[in-house]
Order: structure tokens, then C-alpha cells, then sequence
């Protein structure tokens, strides 16, 4: 399929495949949605025949913002074309629809960093093209790691082993006694180092190659299969990912930060939890200072550190790709090989 929108391959499409869902003979109930962006199939279409920083040079080094929001504009150019004058899809579906994009389209590409890192890691070779550096750390199986996109209202604290599980449990109980709680907001990415029973699945060394509805899938399930298994050293890296920064959701991140960062660092014994905030534009937003404010745990500490070490606002997606290589080498070496 085209990156860029086709006039012919959309015409050809099975309409299961087609970007726009036509709603308006079967609405939704409590909503007035006329049409709806089906997401999978933007992202399908769109991305068909590579991930962004693993494809060819011109979508490797393009704006990330265009490319993030290229499959809208083809949803859209898809309701113009088989709609017309009907078409129509609000402002808030497409700004969410943006986001979600966002999230996968930057999973795959980490996923397939990943993947590529895990077979150098295990005594394969690094790909050639694209042309990356090879990893500086000595290559052993124990430093493999693993890509999850976590699902919404999803317990990051249900990837822990039981035991772990238990001791966070502890401190909701003493919490509950006094009608408090700690809830759990879920970051959109984590990247973890792989423990040693699940390791050997070759799933973790297999780059998607695209964003079909297939790979959609392994990226999305993949926290299935690492549920129950974390030490809470495990998890080195917890992402958020917007589309763009509003006021009003600046400190949610924080929270998120500061949370995950008490219960493992400060409760579990777990070395630093890194944490970030990545975002297609941060203009007219002051999260650069706020951003600045330290983790709450090691405040007044010889420790302290930022809950949020820093705000990342990509250019394109073969820089996306070499900081997380940067990433991974600098904290895999801490692994023991």
C-alpha cells in the first residue's frame, strides 16, 4: 500500500480495509459520529511496506510531525473521495486519532530497534541498512529487552512477579485503612530487560517490517506475554507519549513519573526508573520547567534525581532510533553479562 494517499489503491481496497467507517446507518448510541477513523486500517495502509527509521531514506529522515500524521490525511482524502460533500469527522476524533498513531507508529519503530538490538545481543549480525552504529556493550542474551505498549487503564504493577506484586499491595492496604489510595496511571510505553525464561522466544529478535494489522497485534499483546515476570529492576524506561502538550494534562506525566519511581525505586529496592515525556510539539507550553521538578522520593536525598528526565520532541524517525540505541547502550551495560 502507498504511503502517500492513492486514489486507485483506496478504490481497490475490501471495504473491511478502508480508513473512514461510514456510521451513519448504524450509530453509535449517545453519540452523533457520522463517520469514524478506523485506525488499524490508517495505520495498514499507511505503513504497509516499512517502519519509519528502518524504511527507505526519505521517510526515514522526514518530519516526524508529517509523518505521524500522514495516515489521517489519508483517511480524510478517503471520506473526500467516496463521500464528498457528506463527509465529515470532528476536530477531537481526529486529534485523538493522531495521538494513538503517535504511540504505535513510535512502538513499531522501537520494537524494531529492538529487535535488531536482541539478535546483535545474542550473536547475529546488525543490520547494514539502514546504517546504525553497532551496539558498544559486549553482546550476552541477558541484555535483551522488550518494547510493551501498554494498554489503556492498564496496571504497569500487574508485569511485576508476584512477590513484588505483594509488597505494593502492603502499602495499598495501609493506604485503604485510612481511606486513601495510590492508583496507577499507565505510561504508553516500557521498556524492560527481558528475563531469562521468556528470552528465548524468537518474537523479541523478529523486526515487524511494517504496521499491518499483524504486526499491529504483536506490538499490542506483547505485555501479555511479560505479565507476572518483571523483577522491578527490570523496568528501566517508562515513556508517555502525547500529540501535543496542553495545559491542563502537564502534570499527569509527573504523577505518573512519581509514582512508578516510590513504589520501585524508594519501595522495591529497583535502581533508577527512567521516565520521559515525548511529544510531536511542545509549542506554547512551559512543561520544560516543570519538567525540571524532582522525582518526590529522592527529594532531600544525596539521590535526587527528575521524576522526568527529559521532554523529547522527535525530528525524524532515524533520530528516534539512534537515541534509543544511545539509551540502551549507555544503560545495558549496568546488566550483568
Amino acid at each position: 500500500m502507498p504511503f502517500r494517499f492513492s486514489r486507485v489503491a483506496t478504490q481497490a481496497l475490501d471495504p473491511s480495509m478502508r480508513l473512514i467507517e461510514d456510521r451513519r446507518n448504524a450509530p453509535v448510541r449517545g453519540r452523533d459520529t457520522q463517520f469514524r477513523l478506523a485506525q488499524q486500517n490508517m495505520l495498514a495502509y499507511t505503513f504497509d511496506a516499512s517502519v519509519p527509521g528502518w524504511g527507505p531514506p526519505g521517510l526515514n529522515s522526514m518530519p516526524f510531525l508529517e509523518v505521524a500524521k500522514r495516515a489521517v490525511e489519508n483517511a480524510l482524502d478517503e471520506g473526500q473521495l467516496l463521500y464528498g460533500a457528506d463527509f465529515e469527522v470532528k476536530s477531537n476524533a481526529i486529534a485523538k486519532v493522531t495521538g494513538d498513531i503517535y504511540e504505535q507508529l513510535t512502538s513499531a519503530i522501537l520494537w524494531d530497534t529492538a529487535a535488531h538490538w536482541n539478535t546483535f545481543m545474542c550473536g547475529g549480525p546488525w543490520p547494514t541498512s539502514p546504517r546504525y552504529g553497532r551496539p558498544s556493550v559486549s553482546p550476552s542474551r541477558r541484555r535483551q529487552v522488550a518494547v510493551l505498549n501498554l494498554p489503556r487503564r492498564y496496571d504497569w504493577v500487574r508485569l511485576l512477579v508476584p512477590a513484588a506484586q505483594a509488597e505494593i499491595d502492603v502499602i495499598r492496604g495501609k493506604l485503604a485503612e485510612r481511606e486513601l489510595s495510590m492508583p496507577t496511571s499507565t505510561p504508553d510505553i516500557a521498556i524492560v530487560v527481558l528475563p531469562e525464561d521468556i528470552a528465548v522466544d524468537e518474537m523479541w529478535r523478529t523486526p515487524l517490517g511494517n504496521l499491518s494489522r499483524s504486526s499491529q497485534q504483536i506490538v499490542s499483546r506483547s505485555h501479555l506475554r511479560v505479565e507476572r515476570k518483571l523483577e522491578p529492576g527490570e523496568i528501566i524506561l517508562a515513556m508517555a507519549l502525547k500529540s501535543s502538550l496542553r495545559s491542563d494534562r502537564l502534570y499527569q506525566p509527573l504523577y505518573e513519573a512519581n509514582v512508578m519511581q516510590f513504589l520501585l525505586e524508594g519501595h522495591l529496592g529497583a535502581p533508577r526508573v527512567e521516565f520521559e515525556v515525548h511529544a510531536l510539539t511542545t509549542e506554547g507550553t512551559g512543561a520544560g520547567r516543570i519538567y525540571q521538578a524532582a522525582s518526590l522520593h529522592s527529594a532531600g536525598t544525596d539521590q535526587a534525581h527528575r521524576a522526568v528526565r527529559e521532554l523529547y520532541e522527535p525530528s525524524d524517525a532515524t533520530q528516534i532510533v539512534q537515541r534509543f540505541l544511545q539509551f540502551l547502550n549507555t544503560r545495558m551495560v549496568l546488566v550483568d553479562a
